[in-house]
C-alpha cells in the first residue's frame, strides 16, 4: 500500500488538533474518514502513532511526533510545487530553450526578443543551432520549449505556425555579370558555378531544384553556413541559390553580394515555429505570440527576395 498525500494530510490534521472530530470539522469531511486515514499511515509504516482516548481525544506517541515533522516537511513541498508550478505557467520568467534551424536566425530573432528580455529582467533565453531533425527531437525529448525550422517531415506530437515562405533568389557577386539583371531564370543559373550551402534538408533541396529544371552547373565549393557561402561568393568563387536575406549586402570579409529573384515559379522553404500541443506555459506562449506579430509585419517581408 502507498499513502495518499490526501490520508497523510488527514492524519496530520488530527495530530495537531488533538481530536479526530476537530480535523473532520474542520476539513468538512466525516470523522470516519479521519479514522481511516489514521489507521493507513499507521499501517504503512508498522507504528502506533497515535493513542486514541475515550474522553480526551487523540495524542501522538514519539513515533507519531517523529513522522509528524517529515510529513508536515512533505506536505509543505508539495504545496509548495503546486505555487512553483502555477508561478511557472503563468508569470514571465525562468528560461526559455529555443532550438533553430534557420541559417539567418540571427537577422531576425534579436528583434524578437529584445522587448521580451528588456520588460522582464527574470526571464533567461538559451539558443541553440540545429539541424531539422535534432530541433524536432530536442522539442519532443523536452530540451527545447520552442523550435524554429523548415516545414518539411514534421513529426507527430509538434504543433506547427507558419512564419515566413522564402521562394529561392540567386545570390551573386557586386561585380558578377548578371548582377544588373532585375531577375534571372534557370538557363542563367546554368551557365554559373555555384557555391551551395549543404545542410540537412537545404542541399537536397537545392540539389531538387535544380534537377527539376533540368541544369548541371558546376558546383565548385559547398559550406555549411550561410555567412561561408556568402563570403565565398562575395570573393568571386561562384554564386549561390539561398532563400532567405539577412538585410545587409556586406560579407563579414567586406564584400558585397547583390541578391537577383528567380523568374521560374520554385518551391518555397517554409520557415515555422515549432511547440507541443497543449496548455503552454506563459513564457512559451509570449515568444510565440512575439515571433507572430513580428512576422506579421511588413518588415518582415525583408528576408525573402521577391
Amino acid at each position: 500500500m502507498r499513502l495518499s498525500l490526501r490520508a497523510l494530510h488527514y492524519f496530520l490534521s488530527a495530530a495537531d488538533r488533538g481530536s479526530i472530530a476537530r480535523a473532520a470539522d474542520a476539513l468538512n469531511v466525516a470523522p470516519s474518514a479521519i479514522s481511516s486515514a489514521i489507521d493507513m499511515v499507521e499501517a504503512e509504516f508498522g507504528l502506533k502513532l497515535v493513542q486514541r482516548y475515550r474522553a480526551k481525544g487523540i495524542q501522538p506517541t514519539a513515533s507519531g511526533i517523529t513522522l509528524m515533522r517529515r510529513i508536515r516537511h512533505v506536505i509543505e513541498e508539495y504545496d509548495n510545487l503546486l505555487i512553483e508550478g502555477a508561478e511557472l505557467r503563468t508569470a514571465l520568467s525562468g528560461k526559455l530553450s529555443i532550438g533553430y534551424y534557420a541559417p539567418i536566425a540571427p537577422a531576425f530573432i534579436p528583434a524578437i526578443v529584445k522587448p521580451l528580455v528588456g520588460d522582464n529582467p527574470d526571464v533567461r533565453l538559451g539558443f541553440e543551432e540545429c539541424d531539422n531533425v535534432r530541433a524536432q527531437a530536442g522539442l519532443l525529448d523536452g530540451a527545447f520549449d520552442i523550435i524554429l525550422f523548415v516545414a518539411e517531415n514534421v513529426r507527430s506530437g509538434i504543433v506547427c505556425r507558419t512564419l515566413l515562405e522564402a521562394p529561392p533568389y540567386l545570390l551573386v557577386p557586386e561585380d558578377h555579370r548578371l548582377a544588373r539583371n532585375r531577375s534571372v531564370d534557370f538557363d542563367d543559373i546554368a551557365k554559373t558555378q555555384l557555391v551551395l550551402l549543404d545542410l540537412p534538408f537545404t542541399s537536397e533541396y537545392y540539389r531538387t531544384l535544380l534537377d527539376d529544371n533540368r541544369i548541371q552547373p558546376p558546383i565548385v565549393a559547398t559550406a555549411s553556413t550561410t555567412e561561408m557561402v556568402r563570403s565565398l561568393v562575395g570573393a568571386g568563387a561562384g554564386c549561390s541559390i539561398l532563400n532567405m536575406w539577412p538585410a545587409t549586402d556586406q560579407t563579414y570579409a567586406g564584400d558585397s553580394v547583390k541578391a537577383i529573384p528567380i523568374r521560374a515559379p520554385s518551391q518555397p522553404l517554409k520557415l515555422v515555429l515549432g511547440h507541443l500541443d497543449g496548455n503552454p506555459r506563459r513564457l512559451v506562449h509570449a515568444f510565440i505570440e512575439a515571433c507572430l506579430t513580428h512576422f506579421a509585419r511588413p518588415g518582415a517581408r525583408d528576408l525573402i527576395v521577391s
